[in-house]
This record gives C-alpha cells, sequence and structure tokens, in this order.
C-alpha cells in the first residue's frame, strides 16, 4: 500500500479511500489496477462488490485485485478527483479534479448509465445528489424523470 493513502471506514458507503497528504489539482493519485479482458468480470455474491470499469464497450478492467488500493474510492455526485484511462499499457490512473487536502476522502464519478443507476443508491450526502449513482451529464434526466414518474395524489 502506498504511503500517501489510507483504506479506512467511509461515511459514504463501507470502506474508503483516504489522502494522507495533500494532492494538487491535476496530480496523478493511483493507478486503478488490474486486468484487461473482453469478458465482463462476474460477481462473486449478491453481498460482494464489483470493481471492475468498462473501458470501452466490451473491454473490462478488473480491479478486484487486493493489491489494488484504488478500488475503495467511493463515488460521489461532487467528487475530487476523475477516473482516467489513458491505454491498455498505462490503464487507469485516479487522477485529482482539484487540491485534495491530507486527511480528505477520494472519490470519482462512476459514471454509471440510466439502467445501472436504478440499482445503485448514492449515499454520497452531497447538496444536489440525486440519490442513485448516475454519470453527471445524465442526473438532469433522471430528475426529471423521477419528478414526472412518482404517484399523483
Amino acid at each position: 500500500m502506498s504511503a500517501d493513502f489510507a483504506v479506512r471506514p467511509s461515511a459514504i458507503q463501507g470502506l474508503g479511500l483516504f489522502a494522507l497528504r495533500n494532492f494538487n489539482r491535476g496530480e496523478r493519485l493511483l493507478a486503478y489496477a488490474g486486468s484487461v479482458s473482453t469478458v465482463r468480470p462476474a460477481q462473486t455474491s449478491a453481498s460482494s462488490p464489483i470493481y471492475a470499469l468498462e473501458i470501452r464497450p466490451g473491454l473490462w478492467l478488473d480491479g478486484s485485485g487486493q493489491a489494488n488500493i484504488s478500488r475503495h474510492a467511493n463515488h460521489s455526485c461532487a467528487p475530487n478527483a476523475e477516473l482516467v484511462f489513458v491505454d491498455e499499457s498505462a490503464g487507469a490512473w485516479l487522477i485529482a479534479q482539484e487540491n485534495i487536502p491530507a486527511d480528505a476522502e477520494i472519490t470519482f464519478d462512476y459514471g454509471f448509465n440510466l439502467a445501472e443507476s436504478l440499482f445503485q443508491p448514492c449515499r454520497c450526502g452531497q447538496p444536489d445528489c440525486i440519490g442513485y449513482i448516475i454519470a453527471a451529464p445524465r442526473r438532469a434526466s433522471l430528475r426529471r424523470h423521477l419528478r414526472f414518474s412518482r404517484p399523483r395524489d
């Protein structure tokens, strides 16, 4: 484990990834390590999380390995980092989107589509949180959908 990060309980969900030093905007934080495959990694049980990222349609990065501590970065509707896929040899990296102080939890937008989001409640606690893990560009559409799909009195 890197001396710059700690994995510990998170107010958002389960375990989280925390900075142990200050990071500057644009700084590479950690690689999201794992094997690349054309087959989506399967969930081992209903209670076990999946740490797979779809790099592009039909290409998956399985970050479930114990050595990949970046897998503990939780989703937030106001993230302080982003996950950037460089290429198959360099992999994906968490990059600071803003200055991150020591002891802050490192979060990123998981970028789920509508179908994925409806089964993934968001617990980030941000003021503009819609209650589901969904990509930032899709939040307004989901907010409209939820407003019009509620039962009427």
